[in-house]
């Protein structure tokens, strides 16, 4: 067992007497670049963004979300807006292209990643912190964040057990090692053209939604909303439902439209499963460790999971308390609680993996190909009747009683073959740009980290 025994004149910064702070890995590793100008010599802003009531609106100012911040880059898949008279209040939390936003706490505390000016504005909110500094790259300052010695002392700074928090003036002392323009420029290149990539990756994941509405005449719905919306009685009784929400005129113009587009017939998910079920999160787990990956709600996109991403729970869990809900290829994962009715198939399994109670299990009959339910699912008529079937307004809840009532169309076996196929195609195409996204990232990552092991 390593220990650190530290004078008390040794103490450093704010005078830190927490164990934690002086392991040896730390010190061995602030000791590698205390010949390197700390980052307050190159007069950083740091800046802790303003905390505002949020009330969510359909549009108005962008928020930032912790997890928007990724390892070394920013994903938009999770959008929420604040409404536009707080501009004042937050004015301060608006991110400029260079800027690094670090996770200050929560779950992910000490992720990293630049802003390059997209989208724009964009507002961090009060769990990240903003570090502006003009003469570091902010991808390269990214970058090095995201090294395993630079998480390490980005970690170091975090304090408090219960809510852990990476304190803003402790990132002002971390010694920044540097290698000249050209090597921080070659470093922002690579990260510039892995951003190309996951752009190229969303386009094509948003064109796999548009391609089953388009094959079935999906595409032109009408999803307008009436000011008030009449239904009989009988409706409600046989809905059991008596939320105004649930009768919405949209609904009903779908569900028309799927009975006149020449389907076989239009049949409730039940019909479609051998298995509906969700997961479960073990009791008293920590989930930031363990060695099976386990997807929550948050590691769900349309048409793609985030293994990478995925918290932890250990094998002993896997194997026994919910075994049940082991992963296999061709599975059909759906969202049902908080962001609702993203879908994707089960694809590529890094090997054994879990999901949590947030998260739909769907095992299909044979002869059902599961692209074409996720494809119908991520459309616009299936986002409206998944939409329908939940229930809360605050945090939406789509139980799987409702969700098996979900109606899907229903066609011979070779055409919803044939357009599973070709949606299975444009999302690999997704897949595989995203995977040279990842590379890239990886290759700036490692370089990064050569040169700090010959610095």
């Amino acid at each position: 067992m390593s220990i650190s025994a530290i004078k008390v004149s040794d103490l450093e910064g704010h005078r830190r007497f927490d164990a934690e702070y002086y392991q040896p890995r730390y010190l061995e590793a602030a000791k590698r670049f205390e010949h390197f100008k700390a980052l307050a010599n190159y007069k950083p802003i740091i800046l802790h963004p303003t905390e505002v009531k949020r009330v969510y609106e359909e549009e108005g100012l962008q928020l930032l979300f912790t997890q928007n911040i990724r390892n070394n880059f920013l994903n938009f898949s999770h959008v929420e807006f604040l409404p536009f008279g707080v501009e004042e209040q937050i004015r301060k939390n608006r991110l400029q292209p260079g800027d690094v936003v670090v996770t200050r706490t929560g779950a992910n505390y000490g992720d990293a990643a630049p802003y390059d000016g997209n989208p724009s504005p964009i507002y961090a909110s009060a769990h990240c912190i903003i570090i502006r500094c003009k003469d570091v790259p902010g991808g390269y300052l990214s970058t090095y964040f995201n090294t395993e010695v630079g998480r390490a002392l980005l970690k170091r700074g975090v304090y408090g057990a219960a809510q852990p928090e990476i304190a803003p003036d402790y990132i002002r002392t971390l010694h920044i090692p540097r290698f000249g323009e050209k090597a921080e420029n070659q470093i922002e290149q690579k990260l510039f053209q892995a951003k190309h990539k996951r752009d190229e990756s969303e386009q094509l994941y948003a064109k796999t939604e548009r391609l089953l509405a388009a094959e079935l005449g999906l595409d032109r719905l009408d999803l307008s909303e009436n000011l008030f919306n009449v239904r009989r009685v009988s409706d409600v009784m046989s809905a059991s439902r008596m939320d105004a929400e649930h009768y919405k005129q949209k609904y009903y113009r779908v569900l028309e439209t799927l009975e006149n587009i020449g389907a076989n017939e239009v049949v409730p998910i039940q019909q479609m499963v051998t298995t509906l079920t969700n997961g479960h999160t073990p009791l008293h787990h920590d989930l930031d460790v363990g060695d099976i990956p386990f997807l929550t709600a948050e590691h769900v996109y349309d048409f793609w999971l985030d293994y990478d991403n995925a918290r932890r729970i250990w094998r002993e869990h896997h194997e026994t308390e919910v075994k049940r809900t082991q992963l296999r290829e061709n599975d059909v994962l759906i969202t049902i609680k908080g962001r609702v009715g993203n879908a994707a198939v089960v694809e590529r399994l890094p090997g054994d993996v879990n999901i949590n109670q947030d998260v739909a299990l769907l095992r299909l009959k044979p002869g059902i190909h599961p692209y074409y339910v996720v494809g119908f699912l991520n459309s616009p008529a299936g986002k409206t009747l998944m939409e329908q079937n939940a229930t809360g307004q605050i945090n939406p809840f789509l139980g799987l009683g409702n969700l098996a009532k979900v109606r899907i169309p229903i066609f011979d076996e070779k055409r919803m073959n044939a357009i599973g196929e070709n949606i299975r195609q444009t999302v690999a195409k997704g897949y595989q740009a995203k995977e040279d996204a990842k590379r890239l990232l990886a290759e700036a990552k490692s370089e990064v980290e050569r040169m700090v092991e010959r610095g």
